[in-house]
């Protein structure tokens, strides 16, 4: 019987997984489209795609363009809204046999705040996982934190922007964060088909080595639970994350390309234990 991990020890309610290995937000929609896929309960979490209080549109095609070191990805946070959300997918989330995170993008806090209140009633959400955009300032930080726990008594989890990784750990551990994930991935830019220009986030496993030393970096300053997540892409990638101190990992881009590898990778994790 595999050990369970808490992510957030600190927290009343506690979060606790059987498998360090965790499907990232926006690599798996929101859970029913991968259950064909994947065995779900292989992982031990998955993120949702972005939730927000209203809806939001993508920007316009082309969104994604091929790179030397993976992809560069826009889908400028499109989701329907938390209504729409809980409404077609949270009798789904009873039978993902995985706990689900909700994860909300930075927002005004009022919209956080009513966001995550929707999203608490819902008793198959386990925690939410803010995401923190790029260029992030500590004041906003302390605030959309504040909201989110207004809004939801359950743990909360802050994703950093791989680039300002160190910066923001501190203060967002100081603000409340049960966990923090490092990291998002850094902004990017490649040409699309046609010559068209796709302005968005690189993802693959030149991520990798970034966030393998942000997770070294703010391992040494901060004491609350790590997840890296960044270009994993192997079991040795996965590794070399919990031995640089990540208690557990979130995979990306990985999924997109080989699904099944992801899976064999969370799977071999739980025989080495």
């Amino acid at each position: 019987m595999p050990s369970l991990i808490d992510l957030a020890p600190q927290h009343k309610v506690g979060l606790t997984i059987s498998n360090p290995v965790m499907i990232a937000s926006g690599c798996g929609g929101y859970g029913p489209a991968y259950r064909s896929l994947l065995d779900l309960s292989a992982f031990g979490a998955f993120v949702t795609n972005p939730i927000t209080l209203r809806p939001r549109s993508g920007p316009a095609q082309p969104r994604l363009a091929e790179t030397a070191a993976g992809l560069v990805l826009n889908t400028g946070e499109q989701n329907p809204g938390v209504k729409k959300v809980i409404q077609y997918y949270a009798k789904n989330w009873r039978n993902l046999a995985t706990p689900v995170i909700a994860h909300l993008p930075a927002d005004e806090p009022d919209d956080l705040r009513r966001t995550a209140q929707a999203l608490a009633s819902i008793e198959a959400i386990a925690a939410v996982e803010l995401g923190l955009p790029h260029q992030a300032i500590p004041r906003d930080v302390i605030q959309w934190l504040r909201a989110i726990q207004e809004g939801c008594p359950l743990p909360v989890l802050v994703k950093l922007p791989l680039d300002q990784a160190e910066e923001l750990a501190i203060v967002a551990v100081e603000a409340g964060a049960d966990a923090l994930v490092i990291g998002a991935p850094p902004l990017a830019s490649a040409m699309a088909e046609n010559n068209l220009m796709v302005n968005g986030y690189l993802y693959g496993p030149a991520l990798h080595s970034m966030a393998l030393r942000s997770v070294q970096l703010v391992r040494e300053v901060i004491r609350v639970p790590i997840i890296a997540c960044g270009g994993i892409h192997s079991l040795a990638d996965a590794q070399a994350f919990l031995s640089a101190g990540a208690i557990a990992v979130q995979i990306d881009s990985l999924l997109w390309i080989e699904p099944k590898q992801a899976e064999a990778i969370a799977k071999e994790l739980i025989r080495e234990e």
